[in-house]
């Protein structure tokens, strides 16, 4: 299931994209009647509001079985994908976790030492943008790299868990883009700032729940830069597994519906190459993870 945050006339909601477009999950709670509803109250309208519901993901899937049973003259319209925006699918998570130095080659390119377990940092909330949304190009950079990274999304309280009951509290994946200044990360020795400056967390197109993608593993991706590959490797390439990821971050501290976790990057990032290529104003990233989709942005100047 494909679920997505999106606006329309300047109104945020949640969805389902379907094959005949977005079907609103509110309004589709609603079109089958008050069992849909939460303790009496009106559904969700978002998707962080939906997860921290512990029962909202399995509700979901009922509402759109529900729809697609009921004869086609009868069905709640869906929306055209062409008459709404899509947004972040969690447009600001409580935290977003990164996980750094996951990729061997990775590793090999940017000539560091590979760690016992990989490095982890944050980025800032207010860093997300979504599909579509510009990169803006700081004034206070010149070295703007891509990192396409598969992303998961917690569903569930989640606190000192083992691997094997790690993919109970998955929500789903989506893609995030590790948007880095390179040389504020070279000056700062860490990565916080250099990784959370304004529109550098790229995320989407969607969540596509953990019932279709399991741990996460085989799931080829891409980074193009005006339509040509940078970045191509596959998720099964990462050192450290989404299972056990969650399990040692659960050690250290309690992750909670709506927590995003950027597994890490492969090969292929700007700054290793030879010569070094960077953003520029005018640049189209498009990243591609397979059965989860494209998440295109345009880079811009920042003002």
């Amino acid at each position: 299931m494909r679920l997505v945050t999106y606006s329309r006339m300047g109104v945020p909601s949640i969805g389902v994209h379907l094959e005949s477009g977005i079907l609103d999950i509110p309004d589709a709670a609603s079109y089958f009647g008050r069992k849909y509803h939460v303790h009496g109250q009106s559904f969700p309208t978002t998707m962080l509001d939906l997860l921290n519901w512990e029962s909202g993901i399995e509700v979901v899937h009922q509402i759109v079985e529900r729809h697609t049973q009921t004869p086609s003259g009868e069905r709640l319209l869906t929306r055209n994908l062409n008459s709404v925006k899509l947004e972040a699918p969690i447009p600001r998570p409580g935290k977003i976790i990164a996980i750094g130095r996951n990729y061997l080659e990775h590793i090999k390119e940017t000539g560091v030492a590979v760690p016992e377990f990989p490095v982890v940092f944050a980025k800032f909330p207010s860093c997300v943008i979504g599909p579509d949304d510009p990169i803006q190009i700081p004034k206070i950079s010149k070295q703007i790299d891509w990192e396409v990274e598969l992303a998961v999304v917690i569903g569930r309280i989640c606190k000192d868990v083992t691997e094997d009951q790690s993919l109970d509290y998955i929500a789903g994946y989506t893609i995030i883009n590790d948007v880095s200044a390179r040389d504020l990360q070279h000056i700062d020795g860490q990565y916080t700032r250099s990784k959370s400056l304004d529109s550098f967390c790229p995320m989407g197109p969607c969540l596509v729940t953990r019932d279709e993608l399991g741990d996460g593993s085989g799931l080829k991706l891409t980074t193009k830069i005006n339509g040509v590959i940078k970045q191509d490797s596959t998720t099964s390439q990462m050192m450290v597994r989404v299972p056990k990821i969650i399990a040692q971050l659960s050690r250290s501290f309690t992750l909670e519906p709506g927590d995003v976790i950027a597994t890490g990057t492969p090969s292929g990032v700007g700054f290793a190459r030879n010569p070094p290529e960077f953003l520029k104003p005018g640049d189209e990233v498009e990243q591609f993870i397979d059965k989860i989709g494209v998440l295109r942005n345009p880079v811009i100047a920042c003002k």
